[in-house]
């Protein structure tokens, strides 16, 4: 079914593919023109021509045929057509109307105007008349404005229509009567003579009342004859009828009189309603007065003179009134200070503001009646109560004297916030089937607080905010963007997340507009890339390699990389460069996986039933980075290094695996994410590089490979001999020779190092003997990651130091026990070597004694000697036990042949006997001395000291102490005493 008329061009508009045409404001104040408020409130629907008139003439042409719905489509579309139309033609003929009722009222106001000014005396045309009451209400038809819906001015003017009246007959002028005194002073007949020039010159006036000159300002109570003079056209014929009645003599007579009559009414007026800095008005206290010398009478004098500029009678504190800060529903309000700057007191009348968002109220005057003293002020209440958060702008103008009003400007101008958010929302780049989060930081860098609102750009203006308002994203595909609603104070930020999900790779543009609580409308727009994955292997250092006929190689597999044959752990490097077409970072990793081998053929499909995915599990690859992150529309360098283990041939395949990619969606998949919020993400297998490698032994040669010193070579000297080492390996080697210092010190200089392939490397070999003998030695070379060490065969013979002693044998003869005997002799080095030695009793000889303490002492019993050196050696024997003593004592040198030097010494002790140990006395008498001889036999060899002991014969024993000897000798002595027999006589006279 065929959409109606209204629907179609409604349709019609909102598809229109054309901007909207902005129209700008009249210059021009007086003009009815309100097309640019139209366009900037209907957009298209206004500026746009919905179905034009060459589409409605083609639409009519095709009419008359078979489809029936065509046909009552054009018939209601011509419809339409007529009847919009005929309202352009009557919008025009409104306007029309209007326009000219305008210029009516106008002209009509200003012809009153002048005519009022023509009555006012010369001293006051400065001053300026207030306008007159507008006539615009009598010159439009308000049952015309009524009868289209259009607001008339008797919709709003509630004043009731004066009531017309009959012209009266006008009365002779009060002050033109007789009274006392005239009749006193003037004749009769003079008087009705005046009376009569009176009555001539009063029918020549105009119908102007005398109220119309007092200044009023309310235009009320001008009469109502003055009112309809706009509407009566007077007569040329009457205007100028006094020149042609009156003569010279009477319009002379007549000026005369009123000339007289004037003087009557002459009097001194306040200085108010002169202007400031006239003759007779008040000055200005702000505007110093000019001092100039002129000519008066003859002499020179000193006159003050005022400046012919405009002054100031009034001044306005502030000069402006301005609300800078305010909320909606608030009532704020600011007092103002009118002050009199002249010299005089003033009145003025304020204009209030034409905006019901301004109001002022009563004045506060220093005194009563409204006059305002020199340099006093009145106070007047400025009240502004915001309807919204925009600009206000108006003014009060304060009439006075002056002919310039002041005005005294009133604004709210809350000053806006000002975002940092950029016109542009770059979302960058994403995956097809992904979604991707962006940030944006705006900052309200302005001075006031705002409210925001984001919506898209086809939803403005909303019917109310409530039905954009949302919690969560504001979708337009293919993007999202929140908050949707939010408040900034100055200096806060906000985060504004923009979601970005494409469905189809592409550019892709969407236009938000953000709607500020000041009525503040700005746009922005979204904008991102979406595309599919893509990785681009540039360039392999060396170049990729090439496939043989019948080569098994991965079938997956989009590259191939060779390496040379290498010896076992050593190293190949090459460098891959890999480019990320896309303009999204992609997250990776590598993988080292067995290959899937088929032979390379011509012709023929592959067999990808048989494909598996096993990881490889003999590494001899290596990739790196590993992992990590693929940079937007960059060139990553990876190394692929190749290090085997063992000997054999490798083969793998490397795969770069990109992570969490999101599967392009399908028609239903996409639907399906969108209404459960699911994105489907696996790791995908973007790349694979096919690689292989050989590995072979390494290859090493010593020249010489045996060393065999000839002669004999003493212990601890140095032997050098020089060899070399030659790397017939494909790679480098790292080498490390052995030493040998068990006994003797064998060594390679450099011991250590790196050989490149197919180089030598010179070494010098250092042999120090240890001992002395022959030294045959087998010295390893390790070889870096090689399973066996090259060896080096050694062979050489070496001899120690030579001591020789002086004497073969010591021989210290017969030794007392006890004593102690000694020796010496000479030891000399007979070799060029330092020698070490020392001397002792042979230990086999000390233990045939069972003895543990040798009773020699040598001194000294070792040291060093130099080459050629001699020493003397000093031998103590001490005898602590007789024997008869054969030893040996022992010479060792170190590292060299020792010597044996044979010893003698008999130790003994004296040992006397006596050949009878008794001796007998056959006669013995007491007091008589009885000699015997006793012999005492040494049995030693050697001497022996005896002593016989002087002690009293004890026992019939007599002791002989041997020196040396423990026990004495004792002698038994016996014998038989015999007695004396004596033979005496006693006298017998007893004198004896």
């Amino acid at each position: 079914m065929q959409p109606s008329g209204d629907r179609a061009v409604s349709m019609v508009a909102r598809q229109s593919p054309e901007p909207s045409m902005c129209r700008h404001r009249p210059a021009s104040e007086l003009t009815q023109d309100i097309s640019h408020l139209l366009a900037g409130m209907f957009k298209n629907i206004y500026t746009s021509e919905v179905i034009g008139k060459e589409a409605v003439d083609n639409f009519i042409k095709s009419r008359g045929g078979d489809d029936a719905d065509h046909e009552k489509f054009v018939e209601e579309l011509q419809k339409v057509h007529l009847e919009y139309k005929e309202r352009l033609r009557e919008a025009e003929m409104l306007e029309r109307h209007i326009i000219q009722a305008r210029a009516r009222a106008t002209a009509e106001e200003e012809r009153i105007l002048n005519r009022y000014k023509a009555d006012v005396p010369e001293e006051y045309q400065d001053i300026g008349l207030p306008p007159v009451k507008s006539s615009f209400r009598w010159c439009v038809d308000n049952e015309l404005l009524s009868k289209h819906n259009l607001i008339c001015p008797g919709d709003y003017i509630t004043d009731p229509v004066p009531l017309t009246r009959a012209p009266k007959e006008i009365s002779e002028p009060g002050y033109l009567g007789e009274n006392l005194s005239f009749k006193h002073r003037v004749s009769e007949h003079q008087t009705c003579k005046e009376s009569e020039h009176v009555k001539k010159i009063l029918e020549t006036l105009p119908e102007v009342s005398v109220s119309s000159v007092t200044m009023e300002s309310s235009a009320t109570e001008i009469p109502l004859q003055v009112r309809k003079l706009p509407c009566k056209k007077l007569s040329p014929s009457r205007s100028f009828a006094w020149k042609n009645d009156m003569s010279k003599k009477e319009r002379e007579e007549d000026r005369a009189y009123l000339k007289r009559l004037d003087a009557h009414h002459s009097f001194l007026r306040n200085p108010r309603f002169f202007l400031p800095n006239s003759l007779h008005g008040g000055k200005s206290l702000i505007l110093p007065q000019k001092k100039a010398q002129r000519m008066i009478a003859g002499k020179q004098r000193t006159v003050v003179e005022s400046s012919t500029d405009a002054i100031p009678i009034f001044l306005s504190n502030p000069p402006a009134v301005l609300f800078s800060e305010y909320e909606v529903g608030q009532v704020y309000e600011m007092t103002i200070e009118l002050q009199n700057m002249t010299s005089t007191s003033q009145t003025f009348r304020i204009i209030p503001p034409a905006t019901s968002t301004f109001a002022i109220g009563l004045g506060k005057f220093p005194g009563e009646g409204g006059v305002v003293a020199p340099g006093m002020s009145c106070y007047y209440t400025v009240q502004f109560i915001p309807e919204h958060l925009a600009n206000y702008e108006d003014y009060i103008m304060v009439e006075t004297q002056s002919p310039y009003p002041l005005l005294v400007p009133l604004e709210a101008r809350r000053p806006p916030p000002i975002l940092t958010l950029p016109p542009v929302l770059d979302c960058g780049a994403c995956l097809v089937g992904g979604i991707k989060f962006s940030e944006f930081l705006c900052k309200n860098e302005g001075c006031s607080s705002g409210k925001f609102c984001i919506m898209p750009k086809g939803m403005w203006p909303p019917p109310h905010f409530r039905a954009v308002a949302t919690f969560g994203f504001v979708e337009q595909e293919p993007f999202g963007i929140q908050p949707a609603i939010f408040e900034l104070f100055p200096g806060h930020s906000v985060v504004i997340e923009a979601a970005f999900f494409p469905s189809f790779p592409g550019v892709a543009s969407v236009t938000y507009t953000i709607v500020c609580d000041n009525c503040q409308i700005n746009e922005f727009t979204v904008s991102g890339l979406g595309q599919l994955i893509s990785l681009k292997l540039l360039s392999v250092s060396g170049g990729e390699g090439s496939v043989t006929p019948g080569e098994l190689v991965d079938v997956m597999s989009q590259h191939f990389v060779r390496f040379d044959s290498l010896n076992p752990y050593s190293t190949s490097e090459k460098t891959l460069v890999i480019r990320n077409v896309t303009h999204v970072e992609l997250p990776f990793f590598w993988q080292i996986m067995k290959p899937n081998l088929q032979p390379v053929v011509l012709e023929g499909d592959l067999d990808l039933t048989k494909i598996k995915h096993n990881v490889e599990t003999d590494l001899a690859f290596s990739i790196t980075p590993a992992m990590g992150v693929l940079r937007p529309h960059t060139d990553h360098t990876f190394t692929l290094r190749y290090f085997p283990q063992k000997l054999k041939a490798y083969h793998s395949v490397l795969q770069i695996v990109l992570e969490n990619i999101p599967e392009p969606p399908g028609l239903q998949k996409h639907k399906e994410r969108q209404e459960y919020g699911e994105i489907r993400e696996e790791d995908v297998i973007a790349l694979e590089i096919d690689v292989k490698g050989q590995t072979e032994p390494f290859q090493l040669l010593l020249d010489p490979y045996s060393i065999i010193i000839p002669g004999e070579h003493y212990i601890g000297v140095n032997i050098r001999r020089s060899f070399r080492m030659l790397n017939n390996s494909k790679s480098p080697v790292k080498f490390a020779w052995g030493k040998i210092s068990d006994c003797d010190i064998i060594e390679v200089v450099p011991y250590t190092g790196n050989l490149e392939p197919n180089e030598f490397q010179d070494f010098e070999f250092i042999i120090t003997g240890g001992k002395p003998g022959r030294s045959i030695h087998e010295l390893p070379c390790n070889i870096s990651h090689c399973p066996e060490p090259v060896i080096l065969h050694v062979e050489a013979d070496f001899k120690g130091p030579l001591f020789s002693v002086d004497v073969p044998t010591l021989n210290l003869g017969l030794v007392k026990l006890g004593e102690a005997v000694s020796c010496k002799f000479e030891i000399t080095n007979l070799s060029q070597l330092p020698g070490r030695w020392k001397m002792q009793e042979s230990p086999a000889n000390l233990a045939e004694r069972d003895q543990e303490v040798s009773p020699f002492t040598i001194e000294p019993p070792g040291g060093e000697l130099g080459p050629l050196g001699s020493c003397a050696v000093s031998v103590l024997f001490r005898s602590s036990l007789c024997q008869s003593l054969r030893t040996v004592l022992e010479l060792e040198v170190e590292n060299g042949k020792g010597s044996h030097i044979p010893v003698f010494v008999e130790v003994q002790t004296p040992r006397v006997c006596l050949l009878s140990s008794s001796l007998y006395f056959d006669e013995l008498f007491p007091g008589i001395p009885v000699k015997a001889t006793v012999k005492l036999f040494n049995q030693m060899l050697l001497p022996a000291h005896y002593e016989w002991g002087e002690d009293e014969l004890r026992d019939l024993t007599l002791r002989c102490r041997i020196r040396d000897m423990l026990e004495p000798l004792v002698l038994s002595i016996s014998g038989q005493v015999k007695g004396l027999h004596v033979t005496y006589a006693i006298p017998l006279d007893g004198k004896e």
